[in-house]
């Protein structure tokens, strides 16, 4: 039963719907919560780009934060359909400013058009070779050449939120093509995992 499974949540004055009997992932990662509000104050009136959206929390606090558009993509029609609920559940319903893409990332920033989102936010799997992908993604190999394609549809100035949860990741900043790199992980840590969590996060300016 659908109900007994999913449950409403709140969190920063929104709701998400969240799972936590069926998967090892409930739907909402809280340890992401400082770096949605950071987003959520930044959207007003931008262009916003969630990759690998999951069930869309980001672009959820985006959409709080008046942003002029958003667009979301995953590969998994499952999560694109948990993110679309959790618009709905908020009174998020425009569909010329909310848009859902079912999509392989890495192929799809090819088709995106240069200088146009002012926010990113990337949130890559450490390790994916779903059988939709035409290759498989390490986040550790790849982690340079996706964050330079994502950049490449950026305006300048915008910014990119990037973070993974590989314990040994190390960022190659030499071949990214930003113009400042913070590591923002302590700053977006909140303090009950503090010690307990092992992810990454950057913010980047093109």
């Amino acid at each position: 039963n659908d109900e007994q499974t999913f449950f409403v949540v709140h969190e920063g004055g929104l709701k998400f719907k969240v799972n936590l009997t069926d998967y090892l992932d409930t739907g909402l990662f809280l340890d992401h919560r400082i770096t949605r509000n950071m987003v959520r104050e930044e959207s007003k009136d931008k262009n916003v780009l969630n990759l690998f959206c999951y069930t869309g929390s980001f672009s959820v606090y985006a959409a709080d934060g008046a942003a002029a558009s958003i667009v979301s993509v995953d590969l998994s029609k499952t999560y694109l359909s948990w993110a679309e609920e959790n618009f709905i559940l908020n009174n998020f319903s425009d569909s010329k400013k909310y848009h859902f893409v079912h999509a392989d990332v890495k192929q799809y920033l090819d088709e995106l058009p240069e200088d146009f989102f002012d926010i990113v936010v990337m949130d890559p799997p450490t390790f994916s070779n779903s059988k939709r992908m035409i290759n498989f993604l390490d986040i550790q190999r790849d982690h340079a050449e996706l964050i330079n394609k994502t950049l490449r549809c950026m305006k300048k100035d915008a910014t990119l939120f990037f973070s993974n949860n590989l314990r040994s990741f190390q960022l190659d900043a030499r071949k990214i093509k930003a113009s400042a790199i913070k590591d923002i992980t302590k700053a977006t840590t909140p303090f009950d995992f503090q010690g307990k969590l092992f992810r990454w996060c950057y913010r980047m300016v093109k």
